[in-house]
């Protein structure tokens, strides 16, 4: 057996397994994306407020949007260290407050009125997708893992399509060269 059937052969076994193995975490990825870009219509993410009109530079200070979102007696809501993310809005002048614990709250930037605080699993969501919520070792050591196999599933199937194409070129591209042999020598034989 030539070592490129070996390789070939091998190129399968390779890329069936990984593949299996793989889709487990391909498949928790696509699902928590899609979640998450269809967060607000199944009402996993409260809804954009709108604040009062005003230019960023009137937007209250970071140190009272910080006090004014952990002051609302949100449950596991104490310090700073329980915020997630926080996030300026300024197509609609809001603080968006995300607290570890799936809360939300949003925050006029011009006057510091508080427009909602609802739940908002968008901050578990996103800690989910992107490997955060199963701590570093998952983001740093699986996800780089299943990075690499999925460029190595890629060059795999490359080859496991190219090799039969090009097996099958060159079969016709020798069929073609002994056919014009053939003919060559039949010209010789009726001369």
């Amino acid at each position: 057996m030539s070592n490129a059937v070996k390789l070939y052969q091998l190129s399968r076994k390779v890329h069936k397994w990984a593949g299996l193995i793989l889709s487990v975490f391909f498949m928790f990825i696509a699902v928590t994306g899609l979640l998450l870009v269809y967060m607000i219509p199944l009402g996993v993410a409260d809804e954009l407020r709108t604040g009062k009109e005003a230019s960023p530079s009137q937007s209250i200070p970071m140190d009272k949007v910080v006090s004014i979102a952990t002051s609302q007696g949100l449950p596991g809501v104490t310090s700073v260290e329980d915020i997630f993310r926080i996030e300026y809005r300024p197509s609609a002048n809001v603080y968006q407050i995300r607290f570890n614990n799936s809360q939300g709250v949003q925050i006029d930037a011009s006057t510091g009125k508080v427009l909602s605080t609802n739940p908002d699993y968008s901050t578990f969501l996103i800690t989910l997708h992107d490997g955060s919520f199963f701590g570093n070792w998952y983001r740093y050591s699986a996800l780089t893992f299943a990075g690499l196999s999925l460029i190595l599933l890629s060059f795999s199937g490359y080859y496991m399509v190219g090799y039969p194409l090009y097996k099958r070129l060159m079969t016709r591209k020798k069929a073609k060269s002994l056919e014009n042999i053939a003919k060559l020598s039949n010209k010789d034989i009726n001369k």
